[in-house]
């Protein structure tokens, strides 16, 4: 019995004969009867076949286990268009679209969570698909979407169901370690040509008169990052940025480089991902695990310089980089990610023949 999760270009490109599915969709599972496509009908099929328990221990449950499947791939998962995949890029965010999705989903939820209060599982008492199904569905708004007093607040039975189901030896195996989001992921921004605009004349309005009062409301000012303080540096990183990416001679520029950086104004860093030992076994999963790392780091773009990836080979993947920022010490967008307590990140001296060594071979070696 095989699980393929590949498209009809890549059997092609590896000269097999397009496989004799019905529905012609993936993922699909090769068994001794023949195909069999979509994701639900394959998990009861392997319940069916290994596990009966998981699709209920009489008929009302197993019709229940049906109940918050469909539940969870219709009523909550339809929100991920507008919720989730624009977090990836997969879609333009719509503020209207987020906000009607947001409340969709929080209604649903209310649901779930009454339903869960003084339940460990959704149905019965063990594990089902039902959970099976839910958690999957969940992880994403529990990793990205929804803060911890939310999580308490709103959803404090949910959160106890799915906290002890991302423990368990299997949803670990599965997932890897299961980060409870701090801080909202935002998606990124697109940018849009914008049509120049005709001039408009404007009527100049009459000036107000002083009153002396103080009780008008003024614009609040953006709280200013902690970096932009700091001493003006010599070294100036948006141009290292465009002349390094912008050329292939990389070793050129980094020699330039060393004679150019200001070691007060800013320093290295080496960050590894402290992987648990089921992690870093398959190369998409852990790439996934790298991205969410750096997205939530999006906004940090501007004050740093690093080549951060996934690096080893089959069975044994690291998620681990190189680093330059503004500042000599860790600043607090890196200390307040989801992650921090799970990196090992260590400061590099580049008078030091080791850690300059170091710096050169992840940033020539893009």
């Amino acid at each position: 019995m095989t699980l393929e999760n590949i498209t009809w270009e890549d059997q092609e490109k590896r000269g097999q004969l397009r496989p004799n599915i019905p529905t012609a969709t993936f993922p699909y599972l090769a068994t001794s009867h023949g195909n069999l496509a979509q994701t639900n009908a394959i998990n009861q099929y392997l319940a069916e076949t290994f596990n009966p328990a998981l699709l209920g221990s009489n008929a009302f449950e197993k019709g229940q286990v049906r109940q918050w499947i469909e539940f969870a791939n219709i009523e909550v998962a339809r929100n991920n268009k507008a919720l989730i995949y624009p977090l990836f890029g997969f879609y333009e965010y719509h503020k209207a679209d987020a906000d009607h999705a947001t409340k969709d989903l929080k209604d649903h939820l209310s649901l779930l969570n009454k339903h869960l209060e003084g339940k460990s599982f959704i149905v019965g008492n063990s594990i089902t698909l039902a959970d099976v199904t839910m958690f999957n569905v969940l992880r994403p708004y529990f990793q990205l979407v929804f803060v911890e007093d939310q999580r308490k607040k709103l959803y404090a039975n949910i959160t106890s169901w799915f906290t002890s189901l991302a423990a368990t030896e299997a949803a670990v195996k599965t997932y890897g370690r299961t980060v409870l989001c701090k801080v909202p992921a935002k998606a990124p921004k697109v940018e849009k040509k914008e049509e120049p605009k005709k001039e408009e004349k404007k009527e100049e309005k009459p000036k107000k008169e002083a009153t002396g009062d103080d009780d008008e409301e003024k614009p609040k000012k953006k709280k200013a990052n902690p970096l932009d303080l700091l001493p003006p540096s010599t070294f100036v990183l948006d141009e290292f940025k465009k002349e390094f990416l912008n050329t292939t001679e990389k070793k050129a520029v980094m020699e330039n480089f060393w004679t150019k950086f200001d070691p007060s104004g800013f320093s290295f860093w080496s960050m590894v991902y402290q992987k648990l030992p089921t992690e870093g076994k398959i190369f998409f999963k852990t790439c996934n695990s790298s991205s969410f790392f750096l997205q939530k780091l999006d906004t940090f773009r501007k004050y740093t310089f690093a080549v951060h990836g996934v690096y080893g080979v089959e069975g044994n993947y690291d998620v681990k980089g190189v680093w330059m920022w503004r500042g000599t010490d860790i600043p607090e967008e890196v200390k307040e990610h989801d992650n921090f307590p799970y990196m090992t990140i260590k400061k590099l001296d580049h008078t030091v023949e080791a850690d300059r060594k170091l710096i050169e071979e992840y940033w020539l070696n893009l």
